[in-house]
C-alpha cells in the first residue's frame, strides 16, 4: 500500500476511532463525551419556560457546555421528562429527553467540530444529528455531507450526502495530520 494511502486509511480510523472513545466516557450527560458528573451549563440571552410542554426554549447566541464538549446555537429547545422541575431553568440531566438546536449549530467534543444547519439528540436512540450543510473536521481532515448521524452509544458516525455535494460525500484527508 503507497504512503498515501495509508495517511488516509488511519485519517478515516481516527475519525471513526474518536467516536467510541467519546462513548465510553458516556453514562448520563446531555452532549457527547460528558457523563452524569458533568455540570451542564447554558449561557444564552433569554430563557423562556413551559410548564405544561415541560420545554426550555434557550434563543440569543446559546452556548452549552456539558463536560469536554460544547454545543453553540441561535436557539435550543430542551423538552424534559416528567413534572415538577424546582424552578424554570433547573434542569437534572437525567430530565433531559430531546435537544433541538436552531442553526447555524457548533458541536465541539475533544478535537472534532460538527458544524450544521439544525441539530438533535434524542436520549430514546442516544443519538445526535446534524442536518444541513454538515461539515465534520478533525485536524486538518474534513468530511462534508448533508446529514450526520452519530450513536453515541456504538460511537458510529454515518454521513450521507445532500443537493450541496451533488448528492455525495466530499472527503479530504490531509497527509501527515494523521497519528503514527
Amino acid at each position: 500500500m503507497t504512503r498515501q494511502k495509508t495517511y488516509a486509511l488511519v485519517a478515516v480510523l481516527l475519525f471513526a476511532g474518536a467516536a467510541p472513545a467519546l462513548a465510553k466516557g458516556r453514562s448520563g450527560g446531555v452532549l457527547p463525551g460528558a457523563t452524569a458528573k458533568d455540570p451542564l451549563n447554558i449561557d444564552a440571552g433569554k430563557l423562556d419556560y413551559f410548564d405544561q410542554e415541560q420545554k426550555l426554549v434557550y434563543s440569543g447566541s446559546v452556548i452549552v457546555t456539558n463536560g469536554p464538549s460544547t454545543l453553540k446555537a441561535s436557539r435550543i429547545t430542551i423538552f424534559l421528562e416528567g413534572k415538577g422541575a424546582a424552578a424554570a431553568g433547573a434542569t437534572s440531566n437525567d430530565r433531559v429527553k430531546h435537544i433541538e438546536a436552531d442553526g447555524p449549530v457548533t458541536l465541539v467534543s475533544k478535537d472534532q467540530i460538527g458544524t450544521g444547519d439544525r441539530g438533535v439528540y434524542d436520549k430514546a436512540e442516544n443519538k445526535v444529528y446534524l442536518t444541513g450543510n454538515v461539515t465534520l473536521t478533525q485536524g486538518e481532515n474534513i468530511v462534508k455531507g448533508d446529514r450526520l448521524v452519530y450513536d453515541v452509544t456504538s460511537g458510529v458516525a454515518s454521513i450521507q450526502g445532500g443537493a450541496a455535494q451533488g448528492g455525495r460525500v466530499r472527503s479530504t484527508f490531509m497527509p501527515g495530520s494523521a497519528k503514527q
